[in-house]
């Protein structure tokens, strides 16, 4: 299976689900149309500092930059 890959910037992990930005999941959708499925647009909310957030199911890695 395939996964995405998310960092501080571009993500946040909150009670254990991954929230990704409406670009990060526009570039999903527009590279892999099976994992597009997987982004909830419905299950969205507003972080300070981030903007815009919608759910994502499926399996990614997160990366810590420095």
């Amino acid at each position: 299976m395939a996964k995405i890959k998310v960092n501080q910037t571009n993500s946040k992990v909150l009670a254990g689900i991954l929230y990704i930005t409406e670009l990060k999941a526009l570039l999903v959708s527009k590279t892999n149309s099976t994992l597009a499925k997987l982004i909830e647009y419905d299950d969205s909310l507003v972080y300070p500092g981030i903007g815009k957030l919608v759910q994502y199911k499926g399996a990614y890695i997160r990366v810590h930059k420095i």
